[in-house]
């Protein structure tokens, strides 16, 4: 047992904290989301333009950079809590971290033709390797619910078929970005709700 699952399962005042910490960490990530996305007008520029100007440059790598821990923590909680214990499946949540933080950080500007592919490609990587890191978590969880299983299976991926849509639909704009971060957290929220009567710690 690592240092950060003593502490989740150390005592009550622990255990309280780590709750309130998730709760803050599900309203935090679409908030901020929300209010970095709207400095602009979302169907016009997506995050990254927003973030690449000169004046929010720091900002966005403020947002993307706490994003990616709060994601982090909250999906580690849950596969802590529920005993998961899968090496590959914690390899590609650590990745999802990096890639989102890459993301904010790598600039993509015109004058930077290379970096501005680079930072697309890191970006679809964050979303493909958190994805990966949950298929295999709710993979597991057929052990212990399958109709739970199933339900977030199909959520997960209705959420990424509906991401991918709103870009081809609407083409480059920050509507399928917020869409992806707000129904990220419902789903985190519904599958933390779905699995209570098994953890009374979720």
């Amino acid at each position: 047992m690592n240092i950060y699952q003593q502490f989740l399962t150390e005592d009550k005042l622990s255990r309280g904290f780590m709750r309130y910490l998730a709760l803050f960490s599900l309203v935090t990530i679409p908030l901020y989301t929300y209010l970095f996305a709207t400095k602009e007008s979302p169907l016009y520029y997506t995050m990254s333009m927003i973030g690449n100007t000169q004046e929010y440059r720091w900002a966005f790598i403020i947002w993307g950079s706490v994003t990616a821990v709060l994601i982090s923590f909250y999906v580690y909680r849950l596969y802590v809590l529920k005993a998961f214990r899968n090496r590959k499946a914690n390899k590609l949540l650590i990745a999802s971290l990096v890639f989102l933080v890459a993301t904010v950080v790598i600039p993509a500007v015109e004058a930077m033709p290379f970096l501005k592919q680079l930072h697309a490609v890191v970006a679809v990587f964050f979303a493909l390797s958190l994805t990966a890191s949950l298929y295999l978590f709710i993979r597991y969880l057929a052990a212990i619910n399958e109709d739970i299983s199933v339900r977030s299976t199909w959520m997960l991926l209705t959420i990424l078929g509906i991401s991918i849509g709103l870009y081809f639909l609407l083409g480059n704009t920050g509507i399928f970005e917020l869409f992806f971060f707000f129904s990220l957290s419902v789903f985190l929220f519904l599958l933390k709700k779905w699995l209570r009567p098994y953890q009374q710690r979720l």
